[in-house]
């Protein structure tokens, strides 16, 4: 395999992601950054956790010229979330360089983004709908664009932007160098592909399986109030040799940090807020074994990849099934057993369940020492330590889309109740379920779909009437 340094990057960069812990390219970086690099055209065929940001990020941060005020690279993205996450990425790759990197997306003061651009921003990372109506505006002018990607191009189709899309591209360069990102390759992606690239490389990746099935995983019920302290209690009892304690958030990140000094337990917090040195700090000492525990948001730990971690501890729980598997994935690596502890309160019993559900996996109640777990759950208890893959459903499935996503609050376990609750499938029988920015998709046998949407549509879920339809997508 090769080095970062062996695949062309300039010294900025290399030291930017020795900083970052980055030790060798991933498959796909590996592949696609010489190509991109010389000025090809990229097609990659590629999920999220195969290092798809700095596949294409860090090739396009070589050509952009800090002393060029103009918006040099454009990259869309489909949601909020998205964005964000690139955006950082981004601005940790080009730091040393002096790159500026500004992020536009719906839901902020189209104001305060107008004044980053006009501050000068090199790199414009930004959702479909915001970039069109900054266009519109006349704040974003996108002539001196030579560089354009297209992050997850198959969920911008899911939500209707491919038009925008076109348009957003009919304004940049000819003479661009495009990078066309997507998990899957529907026609419609194709047939954008071929009009708008030239001569792309084509490159495929399969995601690295996340294997949790090395993973012994519990739950921990407590009030919430009382979460710090049961925390700490499964902390003292576990042992771990190095553990990762996910939060929601970067104000809880800080707080749980304080909260678990108080109670004697020595650790490290990491999240955006913290300036860039100090996060360097604290994954360095992390990474080289010098700090046992750390408290981290998902977004700051995107760069942890640690094969020492014993344990993963939930103390939010997961708003997805593909949050939770990518974070105890962080675990039991290397053909070594690890152990994950979740966090709820009683009211979240549901939540876990679906995530049980759509995860395929099993999560028992934890006891300290590994005693038996109390009575009332003893039942529970007797379903495998380790994950066993529920057997899926067999037959023709379909795929509904509901009318609401996250902007109404709605997270994938809403969709699982919605659906379960008001018909007569078993949450086994709901797959598939992805919550966009506005829409959400979920699977359900082909032969019961016209039933749940009848029963379905009309319901409330958080305030929301969902509309449900089938697809043919």
């Amino acid at each position: 395999m090769a080095t970062f340094a062996e695949l062309g990057l300039s010294e900025p960069q290399l030291e930017a992601l020795a900083h970052l812990g980055y030790d060798q390219p991933t498959p796909i970086q590996e592949q696609a950054i010489p190509a991109m690099l010389a000025g090809r055209d990229v097609i990659g065929q590629a999920q999220t956790g195969t290092g798809k940001t700095a596949a294409f990020g860090l090739p396009l941060l070589e050509f952009i010229e800090p002393e060029n005020a103009e918006v040099q690279a454009l990259v869309l993205t489909p949601t909020r979330e998205l964005c964000i996450q690139v955006t950082q990425a981004l601005r940790a790759y080009g730091e040393r360089k002096g790159v500026e990197v500004v992020a536009i997306f719906g839901g902020a003061p189209i104001r305060d983004q107008a004044s980053f651009l006009r501050q000068g921003g090199q790199v414009v990372v930004g959702t479909v709908g915001r970039v069109m109506d900054m266009m519109r505006r006349h704040h974003l002018v996108l002539t001196e664009s030579r560089f354009v990607v297209l992050d997850e191009a198959d969920e911008m189709l899911d939500l209707g932007f491919l038009e925008d899309v076109e348009t957003i591209l009919s304004r940049c360069p000819s003479g661009r160098q495009t990078s066309l990102w997507s998990a899957t390759m529907p026609p419609e992606i194709r047939r954008l592909a071929e009009k708008r690239m030239y001569d792309p490389v084509m490159i495929r990746v399969r995601a690295a399986t996340l294997t949790i099935d090395t993973v012994d995983q519990f739950y921990v019920e407590v009030p919430d109030r009382e979460k710090p302290e049961a925390l700490a209690r499964v902390l003292k009892s576990e042992r771990p040799d190095q553990a990762i304690v996910f939060v929601r958030t970067k104000i809880g990140a800080d707080r749980l940090a304080r909260a678990l000094g108080d109670r004697g337990v020595r650790v490290k917090a990491l999240h955006g807020d913290m300036s860039q040195g100090s996060r360097d700090g604290v994954m360095i000492a992390f990474k080289g074994g010098r700090e046992r525990l750390l408290v981290a948001t998902d977004i700051a730990a995107r760069g942890l990849d640690i094969s020492g971690v014993s344990h993963v501890v939930n103390y939010d729980i997961p708003n997805s099934p593909d949050v939770y598997v990518h974070r105890i994935g962080r675990t039991g690596r290397v053909g070594r057993s690890g152990r994950a502890i979740t966090l709820i309160t009683p009211r979240q019993r549901r939540d876990l369940t679906a995530i049980e559900r759509h995860a395929n996996t099993d999560i028992v109640p934890w006891s300290a020492n590994g005693g038996p777990p109390e009575p009332r759950e003893r039942t529970e208890a007797r379903r495998p330590r380790h994950t066993k893959p529920r057997r899926d459903g067999t037959g023709p499935r379909a795929k509904l889309l509901v009318g609401a996503g996250r902007a109404q609050g709605l997270e994938p376990a809403d969709i699982i109740r919605a659906i379960v609750d008001n018909s007569h499938l078993e949450g086994e029988d709901v797959s598939g379920v992805r919550v966009l920015e506005r829409f959400s998709f979920a699977e359900v046998p082909a032969d019961r779909a016209p039933d749940v949407v009848h029963d379905v549509s009309g319901k409330r879920v958080r305030g929301t009437e969902l509309r449900l339809e089938v697809t043919t997508r």
